[in-house]
């Protein structure tokens, strides 16, 4: 489970056994979790809630996501390290 950033407690991260899954990103306080929010990277760069089941509060998830928009591709880069192949959910 390869942990992109920590941000005052809250960790960025992705599972490596989902490599069929299109490239997506969780969200979880105080240490990475199964259920935790998840935010899909589509094809023109930017992002989308999937869902906040660790329930990032909005100030909160705004900054992040605001922080993982200024380096998507450093995002995208650190998932093709693991998962070898790239690819977006269908919009």
């Amino acid at each position: 489970m390869p942990v992109y950033v920590r941000y005052s407690g809250w960790y960025v991260f992705f599972w490596t056994n989902e490599g069929a899954e299109p490239i997506h990103f969780h969200i979880a306080e105080g240490k990475p979790a199964e259920n935790a929010t998840k935010i899909w990277v589509l094809k023109n760069h930017s992002f989308r809630l999937a869902n906040n089941n660790s329930h990032v509060p909005p100030r909160i998830l705004r900054h992040i996501l605001a922080v993982m928009q200024a380096s998507v591709e450093e995002y995208e880069s650190f998932w093709k390290m693991y998962q070898k192949k790239l690819h977006y959910i269908d919009e």
